[in-house]
């Protein structure tokens, strides 16, 4: 029952989020009034819903609020931090360690090693948990976008009530001004505007009337989002009034339906947190093959199973780079930290890799590629187009129109652009705001205008877009507040959807004349003229004059420009004197038509400076740009030529496209999913591409293609409506201006200056960090073949550990670490932009040629460096390298014994027998090597004569009894022996004997008398025994008495010298990695913090080595200065092998050199 209930809800998921990519399911808006009122219990809608109708609703509907997503608990979340396979493995190693600690509590190491581990992981999991998942934030911003009241209609009573208790059928009463609670269907309306910009992105508000819209064929339209006659959740009426009956509430509402999509998607892993993943199982991968496979080899050498334990963590910290998340992260950070200077927030680190490779970047249009503000960009008088600049002052201005363009600029001496300018300057109510809430006057419009510092397309105006963007075009001319006190208004009627017209009427300086006004739509302007004007005359119009008129309007129309049309006329001083009653009801007292045709002016967001040049230099980056918007897609289309997002041969190529919403609409009608596909690749097949007319759910479906093809998308948006691609993308991108809250949470990064030309500063950064993590892994990878060497040929060939565990830490998480971090403040190469972006599949931050280079060739020379010094400082405290071999098992706890040549250096060496096993009231003799006698003396119970060690009689075929001979050697062994035997062949001297007689009188006579002597014990190791003749060695000559002590010490010293090896190749390798083909000569060593690095790893290497505490923790020693000095040749030899290389493949470009070691 369980699995069919699992069954169950996941096809309930999946057919939610089916249904979340489609456009909501809406109908009401094709209805009839009388359909809909008897939808909703045939509702009056002068008396609206009773209150048991409401209770019936909301029984059946719920309340009108967006349901949260599930919420994982955050103590879980934390936990889950500690599951992934790099966690997992950490704390393997680190059980491992508290594991062989207590198994022997007599060396503290493995416990520090433990505690390390154990601190890197919850470091890592804590950071990574501080990273994660802001659906609750997210929700959080759409809550706060919900309108707190509004008045309703119930019991035929107008109230206030909270928006969440609205349920459909409610009747409900907006001005502008409001908020509106719910889909709304509009049943009467008095010149309503509403701001749908968060949902569609257009920057104009819109009409809205209760008529049912129709196509240019008469059809209904039945797309929510392109009915006039609906209103929408969350959206702000502007202007006007209406009535509207609720259709949708809470989840079934277009913004519901964002928030579903918003909170249902699931981010993808970064390809960063992708590379790091491959990287890390196959590092691990090898780290755990080779611990299990040595370990089985120790075990099956015969081995103590807590000296393989110990194995198996040091290859497992070898080979893991513990440091590497670190290092990753803090050059994140440190990137994240530049981005911010050019004005990029990164709210999610692994974002800037991520944008540098991406592949696809879907930008939104309003307020990212344009200025979201509306321009006057063409103007058309005396039959003729002129270009009109957007100048930010009266200087500025100047210099605009002094430009040499392809396109003609206005002359404002011309007496019919003067005329259109007095009609575009009087028929116009936008004005600056100067005044701040507290009245404080920030700004002097009149002074400020000619001040060349000062930008006026900065200043909010009142009114609407349009009038705004002409407002700001006549002030450079002349300060509009002057210009129409000049012309003070006496009537006005204000524009309406039914004229499509406004009108004003105003007195003229030095005439006794009204003048009147017209702007609106031009064909409906141009209705009202009887005249034409031409180089400052009034012509009559003519068919001839209005077909150059119609193609001038369809030309500039083509460019996506809105456009108004501008005409005047004088009305008879004598019948319209001042102070005449201008009125308009019933109808209007003064002629409205006999107009004179000034002039069109074209308006357009235009695009925003900067923003070709961004686009150009991502084509040469080969990342395609693909406009995604909500607007016309005439107008899109034109923005997109303007800015090279698409280009006039590319289309004529039939290499770029315009995809219009509906087209999407239809491909998801194809119920076959494979030719849904199939029409979905054949669109991204384009090289260019732009999508208009687009709504939330498609964008999204746009994201999701992309990405289906292997795209790494970026996306850009500002509006509620982009969340939910937002957070698909592999990378998402607000606007910190223009964008709303939950824009911004869905994000990834925040461009705080709205400018799309920041991105690619981003994509040149995410380039380079990749570039820069590529160089950190190389560096240190290389150290781990140093790092690795010693455990394996301390398991095969049994030398004693040249490398503790602990000091691989000091170099993984100590000395390597800030030489790592700094290659993130390396300068990107010169090409970085013109390179394709990154092949997932084949650039890989860890590839084979990486791994070859670092392990096979630098890492080889480090570990012969490592080896060399090691056993130079060996050597020096008296044990040569041939001794070396087959005594590193047991070399912290016995001494060895050696033979000696003629030039007094040790020949043969090997371990003798092991402590004998004392009961507790018994007296402990011979713990760590009994004492080898003096001249002329013996003791015949030990393993020594004064010539030295007794030997194991037949050489390496061993056998119980010899081993007796000189280990067990106990008055019962001895009273053993054969009556009448030779005892020399017993290794018994006659001097023994005797003794032997004296100490075992007793035993002899009574076997269960005290038996004195060494019972039980046996040989130490018989892969290495100690040869006949030898003495204890240490200090560079044969000793009478063991000193293990001695031993371990110049053990120590021998470890702390390959450590400080690894920091001298270490320096040549920081600065191979430097560059992947340039010489260091020609990159040079302007890297500050490198630099820094280089000091600090050789400083720490010194803290470690002569700061006696740090001695006792780590496991180090004070070593001579000359001991650093073995490893200096070979850092010499790295650095000029990789010079070489590095000149070779500049020599011969794509050569075998290149082809096989350019990493």
């Amino acid at each position: 029952m369980a699995s069919l209930s699992g069954s169950s809800s996941k096809k309930k998921a999946a057919a939610r989020s089916e249904a979340l990519r489609k456009d909501i399911d809406f109908t009401e808006q094709t209805w009839e009034p009388a359909k809909l009122y008897a939808h909703f219990f045939n509702l009056d809608l002068n008396k609206g819903l009773t209150t048991d109708q409401v209770m019936q609703q909301r029984a059946k509907h719920g309340t009108n609020s967006l349901t949260p997503p599930k919420q994982t608990p955050a103590w879980l979340k934390f936990l889950m931090q500690f599951t992934n396979f790099f966690a997992l493995l950490l704390l393997f190693g680190g059980t491992l360690c508290f594991i062989g600690y207590a198994l022997d509590q007599s060396d503290p190491t493995n416990l520090y090693l433990g505690i390390v581990l154990y601190v890197v992981v919850i470091i890592t999991a804590t950071f990574s948990h501080m990273q994660e998942s802001k659906s609750e934030k997210i929700m959080e911003g759409f809550k706060s976008m919900i309108p707190k009241k509004c008045n309703c209609l119930r019991d035929g009573q107008i109230v206030v009530v909270d928006a969440w208790e609205l349920v459909p059928g409610d009747v409900v009463d907006l001005q502008d001004g409001s908020q509106v609670p719910a889909d709304i269907r509009v049943m009467t309306a008095n010149e309503c505007k509403v701001d749908n910009s968060s949902l569609t992105g257009e920057s104009e508000p819109v009409d809205r009337t209760p008529n049912l819209a129709r196509d240019m064929a008469g059809n209904l339209v039945t797309q929510p989002m392109e009915a006039e006659n609906l209103v929408f959740y969350t959206t702000m009426i502007t202007t006007g009034s209406l009535r509207g009956v609720v259709i949708g509430t809470g989840d079934r509402t277009a913004m519901g339906q964002i928030a579903g999509l918003t909170t249902e998607t699931v981010n993808d892993a970064s390809p960063i947190a992708q590379e790091i993943e491959k990287f890390v199982h196959l590092i691990s991968g090898v780290a755990i093959v080779l611990g299990i496979s040595f370990f089985f080899v120790g075990v099956g050498m015969g081995t103590y199973i807590i000296k393989n334990v110990v194995f198996v963590i040091g290859i497992i910290v070898a080979n893991v780079p513990e440091g590497l998340l670190a290092t990753v992260t803090v050059s994140l950070a440190l990137t994240a930290q530049r981005m911010a200077k050019k004005e990029v927030l990164v709210k999610n680190l692994e974002a800037v890799e991520t944008l540098g490779s991406t592949t696809v970047i879907c930008s939104d249009k309003t307020g990212t590629l344009t200025q979201n503000r509306m321009t006057v960009q063409h103007c058309w008088y005396d039959f003729k187009t002129f270009r009109t600049p957007a100048a930010k002052n009266s200087i500025n201005l100047k210099e605009l129109m002094e430009e040499k363009t392809l396109e003609p600029n206005y002359n404002r001496e011309d007496p019919t652009f003067q005329k259109l300018f007095m009609v575009a300057s009087l028929c116009n109510n936008a004005k600056f705001l100067t005044v701040g809430v507290d009245g404080e006057i920030f700004c002097n419009m009149q002074t400020d205008t000619h001040k060349a510092d000062f930008n006026l397309l900065n200043v909010d105006c009142t009114g609407d877009a349009s009038e705004s963007g002409i407002v700001k075009f006549a002030q450079p001319l002349e300060d509009q507040e002057t210009f129409r006190a000049r012309y003070p208004k006496v009537f006005e009627i204000k524009f309406n959807s039914t004229n499509k017209w406004q009108l004003s009427i105003h007195e003229q300086p030095d005439s006794d004349k009204h003048v009147v006004v017209l702007k609106g739509a031009p064909e409906r302007v141009l209705l009202r003229c009887d005249y034409m004007m031409k180089d400052g005359e009034k012509i009559p119009k003519t068919p001839e004059l209005e077909d150059e008129y119609t193609r001038a309007y369809e030309g500039i129309g083509s460019l996506g420009e809105r456009v108004l049309g501008f005409a005047y006329s004088e009305l008879d001083p004598v019948k319209f004197p001042k102070g005449f009653a201008f009125s308009q009801k019933p109808e209007p007292n003064f002629p409205t038509g006999d107009l004179v045709f000034a002039g069109l002016l074209s308006l357009i967001d235009p695009p925003r400076p900067g923003v070709p040049e961004a686009v150009a230099k991502c084509k040469r980056a080969r990342v395609k740009v693909f406009m995604v918007t909500g607007d016309h897609p005439i107008t899109a289309k034109a923005i997109a030529k303007q800015i090279g997002i698409i280009d006039q041969d590319k289309i004529d190529q039939g290499k770029a496209i315009v995809i219009k919403g509906d087209d999407i609409r239809d491909w998801l009608t194809v119920e076959d999913k494979t030719k849904q596909t199939a029409l979905w690749d054949a669109a991204l097949d384009h090289e260019q591409i732009v999508w208009a007319r687009v709504s939330p759910n498609q964008k999204l479906l746009i994201v999701e293609n992309n990405q289906r093809r292997g795209e790494v998308v970026a996306v850009t948006g500002d509006g509620v409506n982009d969340a939910p691609a937002l957070k698909k993308g592999n990378i998402g991108i607000a606007m910190g201006i223009a964008g709303k809250d939950v824009s911004k949470e869905a994000a990834d990064m925040i461009l705080m200056d709205d400018n799309f030309a920041s991105i690619v500063n981003g994509v040149e950064e995410g380039r380079l960090i990749f570039d820069n993590l590529k160089k950190s892994i190389c560096y240190t990878l290389t150290s781990n073949i140093p790092e690795i060497g010693p455990f394996l040929l301390y398991i095969t060939l049994q030398l004693p550990a040249p490398l503790s565990t602990v000091l691989i830490l000091c170099v993984d998480l100590g000395t390597d670490m800030v030489p790592a971090i700094s290659m993130a403040y390396e300068e990107k190469e010169s090409d970085i932009m013109m390179r394709p972006p990154r092949n997932a599949a084949t650039d890989r931050l860890v590839n084979s040629k990486l791994i070859v280079f670092a392990y096979l060739q630098i890492g080889m020379m480090q570990a012969l460096a490592g080896f060399f010094t090691y056993m130079v400082v060996l050597n020096d405290y008296g044990y040569p390298p041939w001794i070396l071999p087959w005594k590193g098992l047991h070399w912290d706890d016995y001494s060895i014994l050696c033979t000696w040549d003629g030039q007094g250096k040790p020949s043969k060496c090997g371990y003798g027998c092991k402590d004998p096993e004392w009961k507790n009231d018994e007296p402990e003799f011979c713990d760590g090597g009994c004492k080898i006698p003096f001249k002329d003396t013996a003791d015949p119970f030990v393993e020594f004569t004064e010539t030295g060690f007794r030997g194991f009689k037949g050489g390496d075929e061993w056998s119980g009894d010899e081993v007796q001979m000189t280990c067990q050697r106990s008055c019962s062994w001895w009273a053993s022996i054969p009556a009448g035997a030779d005892k020399e062949k017993y290794l018994i001297s006659p001097q023994e004997d005797a003794q032997f007689a004296i100490y075992c009188a007793d035993y002899k006579a009574d076997a269960e008398a005290v038996d004195y002597g060494f019972t039980g014990r046996d040989r130490i190791t018989s892969v290495a025994p100690a040869p006949t003749g030898s003495f204890y060695w240490w200090d560079g000559r044969p000793q009478w008495y063991p000193n293990v002590g001695f031993q371990k010490a110049a053990l120590a010293y021998a470890q702390t010298s390959y450590f400080i090896s690894i920091i001298v190749v270490q320096w040549a390798d920081l600065l191979i990695a430097k560059t992947r083909k340039l010489s260091l000569f020609e990159q040079g060593m302007q890297n500050g913090f490198m630099n820094f690095g280089l000091c600090f790893e050789t400083a720490l290497g010194c803290v470690l080595l002569y700061i006696p505490p740090l001695n006792q923790v780590f496991g180090t020693r004070p070593l001579a200065p000359l001991h650093w000095f073995p490893g200096v040749p070979w850092s010499m030899l790295i650095f000029l092998y990789d010079e070489t290389r590095k000149y070779l493949m500049r020599q011969e470009k794509d050569g075998w050199i290149e082809r096989y070691t350019y990493w």
